[in-house]
């Protein structure tokens, strides 16, 4: 927590990275023999707040198995979302249904 990866050293493979604490505001340099790189999993979802989407209690846009939010028209997919698996592959199967669901509510006749 609260560190930042500055390097990777190695030749032929990864020897050691270079961390910075920005909390203690130290420098330390660590052996290791691979790197996973993740980004963090707190969902940006602030502007949806705002519009008024329905978030859970983690801050993730709730939506229903078509990618609907509680709001008539507005969609969502991927890590944004409430559901549980983050993966890319999923991310892009719920972008796709997204994508179509809103095809069909703007192709919808307006009397519906």
């Amino acid at each position: 927590w609260n560190t930042e990866l500055k390097k990777i050293k190695g030749l032929k493979k990864v020897n050691t990275v270079e961390l910075f604490n920005n909390k203690i505001e130290k420098h330390e340099e660590m052996e290791v023999d691979g790197v996973f790189i993740q980004v963090g999993e707190v969902p940006n979802s602030e502007f949806a707040k705002t519009a008024g989407v329905e978030l859970d209690e983690e801050g993730y846009v709730v939506v229903d198995m078509r990618q609907r939010t509680n709001l008539d028209g507005v969609f969502a997919a991927g890590d944004i979302t409430n559901h549980t698996v983050k993966q890319v592959g999923t991310a892009v199967g719920q972008g796709i249904t997204a994508a179509l669901e809103a095809y069909g509510y703007i192709r919808r006749p307006y009397y519906y």
